[in-house]
């Protein structure tokens, strides 16, 4: 059996649900899912399942607060080892296609499976780089640095650099500055960044 079709394999376990022995309940939609392939990537949901609490009793998780659709790319990425990307032929609006790689950045994280975690923020950052000029660019900055977890400062690293590139613009938006103004923390990471790419000359 080649690549191609195990993929085939796989993508059928996915969207059949053939052979599922669990349950990914989030708001009103029902994931069915196989333990070998999730718990076997995420220390999350191979705990749900496997260490005595209600939900190895039932084999069904409940994420009522998570996103429908990342949870889809989750468990796409841990069958398939990708998940769709968001594009603009989904009629999102300008700051949709980020957000949606952040939401799957914070589920990976959430979930432990960090490989799908440095995929999201590898499309993050190449958006960033593509669309630094947009007016939705400092939202999505403010947005990025709130969120991302403390003890994860790749992600936060990247979009610094981004910025620090592009100062100039960012400085001429009012939303770049309020950004500044809100975020001492980041404010700092940025500046001695740009100190780093302009070092002062001495006379």
């Amino acid at each position: 059996m080649g690549f191609s079709d195990l993929e085939v394999v796989m993508r059928s376990f996915l969207d059949d649900g053939k052979y599922a022995d669990m349950t990914i309940s989030c708001q009103e939609h029902n994931f069915k899912g196989h333990r070998a392939i999730i718990c076997s990537q995420s220390p999350f949901f191979d705990a749900a399942l496997n260490d005595g609490f209600k939900e190895a009793k039932s084999s069904q998780v409940n994420l009522p607060g998570d996103n429908v659709d990342t949870i889809a790319r989750v468990l796409s990425f841990c069958y398939l080892q990708d998940y769709g990307q968001v594009d603009d032929s989904m009629n999102l609006k300008p700051d949709g296609i980020p957000r949606s790689h952040r939401g799957v950045y914070l589920a990976a994280d959430k979930f432990g499976i960090f490989s799908l975690r440095e995929l999201a923020s590898s499309r993050i950052v190449n958006w960033a780089k593509s669309n630094w000029n947009l007016g939705c660019f400092p939202h999505i900055v403010e947005d990025i640095w709130c969120t991302t977890p403390p003890h994860e400062n790749g992600l936060r690293d990247a979009i610094v650099e981004v910025v620090s590139t592009n100062i100039q613009h960012f400085l001429t938006q009012n939303e770049g500055n309020n950004v500044f103004n809100d975020n001492p923390a980041f404010t700092v990471a940025v500046l001695k960044r740009v100190a780093s790419l302009h070092p002062l000359q001495r006379s």
